[in-house]
């Protein structure tokens, strides 16, 4: 079947989520011709309904992803499919990465540089958090920053009761800041903290891109275009520009679209698989790889859920997804014990009903019959539960490939994510759950348990540097070799913290945007 190609536009953009549709507007409203391209269907405000029956719909639905290694499992949890992508299913967690997350090499020995400092990040940061409306107090441990623009959501009774263990501990519980209206903010409705954040959320409490920056970017002209399935990124013979993007429609059709600008705005795994899939006579081994870098450092965070029964009543179906509160006390990567190495965030009091995907039902995975009927009688109105994040060494080995043996549906390689924790990134994370069960037991639970360490978020293999020989990107995510191909998301970090990447992610979306502003005239021919 013969290529078709498209009428050529300024700027095109892999992907919907929070990276592209920021992108997107931003892009529209400075005047660009833009055309955002989504894998997955056409989503609607009125299809966010609060059921997990439903919001399965918004999980990852295209080709599989092979995981191996001690690590693995985030991949169709985290990703999305359709208009916004993970975006319409996020807890809206908004923190910012500490100073000594962006100097890991220079101040500790181990791990990557980042070659921006948080300080050149900082007004990106405040920019952002005003665009995307968050609520928050003070937080001691936390980087400086502007003053949130909304009061922070109110103490849910679960947190109450967990505090009583934070305080036994000498450690210090503080609101949580989210991407949530605590009360109404810029048009959109207050949080009504019904628990429902990651189903969607209806009202427009909760930042996504249907209530956010869709509804900009359309003003704006931004054209999208779904079921769009973006396979490669085409250059001239030099190699030194791109032309456009290869992509599959919904008939299975091939497409051509020219664009002066390619941006891949895909989830993590997904932006390194379509540089990985965009190997030609130049570029044999993946577009922007000349560095042997591109699917290497790959990241995640090292995640353990802490759960109890408590005496009073907690009420834990209730407040958001994300966390009510939050302690980064010792978030530092001064070596916590011999052999053990860095940062830990703790995110307590989740939402949680009976069967959601965070519920009661499944912190006990192996009660049936009458003991499960016997343990959800008590949880429903007595769990408390909370999450400590802990932060994983980037080191190549832990990467995105291709798998030749594997293929999607139109014959491409799948990807393939290898991830194992590094030894004193374990040491850490045990240390983390040790402390979560003294908490539980200082703040007087009735039993107290951890679950499984698993990975939570994906980050790296399209690693910034300033170094073209050890990176992909410049900091601004654009590509080395090729000027007028950006990259936009979290694979472009080369640490992750011990926090949630997506203030981060959308300060350094706003950045790259300025940027590409600022240099029009030499990107566009």
């Amino acid at each position: 079947m013969a290529k078709i190609s498209r009428e050529k536009v300024e700027v095109v953009i892999a992907g919907s989520g929070i990276a592209g549709s920021t992108m997107a507007a931003e892009l529209g409203e400075a005047g660009f011709n833009v055309l955002v391209l989504e894998a997955g269907p056409e989503r609607k405000l009125s299809e966010m309904i609060s059921s997990q029956i439903w919001s399965r719909r918004l999980r990852w639905a295209g080709p599989e992803v092979q995981e191996t290694g001690d690590l693995v499992g985030a991949a169709n949890f985290a990703m999305g499919w359709g208009t916004g992508g993970a975006g319409l299913h996020w807890y809206a967690n908004w923190y910012r990465l500490h100073p000594d997350d962006f100097r890991v090499r220079s101040q500790y020995g181990r791990s990557l540089d980042w070659p921006i400092s948080y300080e050149e990040l900082r007004p990106w940061y405040d920019h952002a958090q005003v665009y995307f409306g968050v609520s928050g107090g003070k937080n001691p441990s936390a980087p400086p920053g502007a003053s949130y623009p909304m009061p922070a959501i109110p103490i849910s009774s679960q947190s109450a009761a967990i505090k009583r263990g934070f305080d036994a501990e000498g450690l210090t519980l503080t609101s949580n800041t989210l991407a949530v209206n605590s009360v109404p903010y810029d048009g959109r409705a207050g949080c009504i903290l019904d628990g429902w954040c990651d189903a969607g959320c209806p009202i427009g409490a909760l930042a996504n891109p249907l209530v956010l920056q869709w509804p900009r970017a359309k003003r704006a002209g931004v054209k999208l275009r779904h079921n769009a399935y973006v396979t490669r990124i085409e250059t001239d013979p030099s190699g030194s520009r791109a032309t456009g993007v290869v992509y599959i429609d919904e008939n299975g059709q091939e497409n051509f679209q020219p664009a002066d600008v390619v941006i891949a705005a895909c989830h993590t795994i997904w932006n390194a698989r379509l540089l990985l899939l965009s190997s030609n006579d130049k570029y044999p081994d993946g577009l922007g790889n000349s560095s042997g870098t591109l699917g290497h450092y790959f990241t995640s965070h090292a995640l353990t859920t802490i759960h109890g029964l408590f005496k009073q009543e907690t009420e834990p179906h209730t407040g958001v997804t994300g966390a009510n509160t939050l302690c980064l006390d010792g978030y530092d990567k001064k070596q916590p014990a011999k052999d053990a190495f860095g940062s830990r965030a703790w995110l307590v009091a989740q939402a949680a009903k009976p069967n959601d995907l965070l519920g009661t039902a499944l912190a006990k995975p192996e009660l049936f019959g009458d003991a499960l009927n016997n343990y959800l009688h008590r949880a429903s109105s007595h769990y408390g539960n909370m999450t400590v994040l802990c932060e994983e060494d980037a080191i190549p080995e832990n990467r995105v490939a291709l798998d030749p043996s594997k293929r999607d549906r139109y014959g491409l390689p799948q990807a393939r994510v290898i991830n194992s924790l590094p030894q004193e990134n374990v040491a850490r994370s045990e240390l983390a759950k040790s402390e979560g069960l003294r908490i539980f037991k200082a703040a007087g639970t009735r039993e107290a348990w951890a679950g499984p360490r698993a990975p939570m978020h994906m980050i790296g293999g399209t690693i910034m540097g300033s170094d073209p020989t050890t990176s992909v990107t410049n900091s601004f995510g654009q590509i080395h070799e090729v000027e007028n191909v950006f990259v936009a998301g979290a694979s472009l970090f080369p640490t992750p913290g011990a926090i949630n990447p997506t203030a981060t992610l959308a300060a350094l979306v706003f950045r790259t945007a300025d940027f590409i502003r600022t240099n029009r005239s030499s990107l566009l021919p």
